[in-house]
């Protein structure tokens, strides 16, 4: 019941919504109850839009970590705010299915790596439910690092890729909220 599926799936939310931050956490945590209604989910979605959020706004990566924006109301995802994964070793940490075991991967990735190929490598390198995963770490590396970081060889087998960053670019530009 508390699966990842909203979160792997979030960023258009927070990039439709930024800059109103309230309108980021109240959509974000609308957007989780559609398929996954659990406090824990709510709660991530809410955490990660966040997140998302100050990666938009260009935050320096250690002031993003440490964002206090939203405040978690679930114990888990509170130890997530307070970056309790930095201390884990890569045998601590999992990317299961479970959206607080994901999430946490996905942050964890992208803190021990200083770019968008390193920490989606990392992401899917840890096994389990990699897909989700690097998909999830792919959104704040994305948003931190910047679409040219991805490197062009990935992006060139991305199907319908033109159409796609016209639809993230609307996304982010649109002001009649």
């Amino acid at each position: 019941s508390a699966g990842n599926g909203s979160l792997m799936r979030l960023a258009p939310v927070p990039m439709y919504f930024s800059p109103n931050i309230d309108q980021v956490v109240l959509f974000a945590g609308d957007s989780s109850r559609t398929t996954h209604g659990a406090s824990e989910c709510i709660d991530a979605c809410r955490y990660f839009a966040t997140l998302l959020h100050c990666a938009f706004e260009g935050m320096d990566k250690e002031s993003l970590l440490g964002c206090s924006l939203y405040q978690p109301t679930t114990r888990k995802i509170k130890a997530i705010q307070q970056q309790s994964y930095r201390e884990k070793t890569l045998s601590q940490i999992r990317g299961s299915g479970y959206v607080v075991d994901c999430l946490e991967a996905a942050l964890w990735c992208f803190s021990q790596t200083d770019n968008f190929a390193d920490a989606i490598l990392s992401a899917a390198n840890l096994g389990d439910d990699a897909d989700t995963t690097a998909a999830v770490c792919g959104q704040i590396a994305g948003a931190f690092y910047g679409v040219l970081a991805i490197p062009a060889d990935w992006r060139k087998t991305i199907a319908l890729a033109d159409e796609i960053i016209a639809l993230a670019d609307r996304l982010h530009d649109t002001t009649e909220l």
